[in-house]
């Protein structure tokens, strides 16, 4: 798949993926890959004005660029973070699940990374992660941190946040399949299994971990929770905006500036914030925060929280 193609405006199931094995359907690149309520650009007014093809192609992008977003914190995060409550003996019970967790995650990443390089094997032949950048210094603090979940269980706060978000977008792609690309529609598919048994393991997880954490330290848990929400999960930051580099750089008609001025605005955006980590979005999360007053400080970034802690939201 080369600039060119897409700077015309052509989309073909004939160039970008890798050759499919004996019988397998290649990837038909005249569909949407993700449903387009989960796509920033979707809720800017830039949006409608630009041309079929370019909407078509941000959405494949953005598509690649989630999947990427799920795998690295599948592996950067969640997998060492499982690795290593293993090693400290959890209930059996637990155990047992957590083994079952550890063993879906790493199916799920080679779906989804396998999935990237057929589509885009000019960006992903070098390496997994294109869209998803992070300096060594911080990729290490996270593998530190992840491999220390007694000493770190805001950890899985975030997945638990992660996981229902993508559960809830699984479900939306699903809900629109007939427009979507059928592989992504299968991968999406499989995924819905499984995350609904992990958010149940995530729930079984805090019971057990959070208890442990003492008043001070459930506060700093919080504020370091609320730090990595705001800097690297809510708005699009770093990695969205290599999306917007990527298509201004396959279609070289389209002015950057604009694009980032529409994304910038997304922070006051109501409808796309809904899709990220709203009360509908993550409802187990926001029942779990409203039975710990210390995630209060979570209400001015997630704003459902404050509402729900006036009213004395039922644990």
């Amino acid at each position: 798949m080369n600039a060119m193609r897409h700077a015309t405006g052509r989309a073909s199931a004939q160039s970008g993926p890798s050759v499919p094995e004996p019988g397998e359907a290649a990837i038909d690149f005249t569909r949407l890959f993700i449903a387009e309520v989960f796509t920033p650009l979707f809720h800017t007014r830039i949006y409608a004005g630009l041309p079929g093809a370019v909407r078509l192609r941000y959405n494949q992008l953005h598509a690649l660029y989630f999947n990427e977003q799920i795998a690295f914190f599948e592996q950067g995060i969640l997998s060492p973070f499982l690795l290593a409550l293993l090693r400290r003996s959890p209930p059996v019970d637990l155990e047992k699940g957590l083994r079952v967790f550890f063993a879906e995650e790493q199916r799920h990443t080679a779906q989804f990374r396998e999935l990237n390089l057929r589509c885009a094997p000019e960006l992903y032949e070098g390496g997994e992660r294109y869209f998803v950048s992070a300096p060594r210094a911080l990729d290490a603090a996270i593998s530190a941190a992840a491999a220390q979940p007694f000493l770190f269980p805001l950890l899985i706060w975030l997945t638990l946040l992660q996981e229902e978000r993508s559960l809830y977008w699984s479900r939306g792609c699903l809900e629109h399949a007939s427009e979507l690309e059928p592989h992504f529609v299968a991968t999406h598919r499989a995924h819905l299994a499984d995350e609904i048994g992990h958010v149940r393991w995530d729930e079984d997880l805090l019971d057990w971990l959070w208890p442990r954490v003492g008043p001070a330290m459930r506060r700093l848990h919080a504020w370091l929770l609320r730090w990595m929400l705001g800097e690297y999960f809510l708005l699009p930051k770093r990695s969205s905006r290599r999306v917007i580099r990527q298509l201004v750089a396959e279609y070289p008609f389209l002015d950057r500036q604009p694009l980032d001025r529409e994304m910038d605005g997304l922070k006051s955006n109501p409808a796309f914030l809904a899709t990220l980590y709203s009360r509908e979005v993550t409802p187990r999360a926001y029942a779990r925060f409203a039975q710990h007053p210390e995630f209060a400080v979570l209400a001015d970034i997630l704003p459902a929280l404050d509402r729900i802690y006036a009213a004395g939201f039922p644990s």
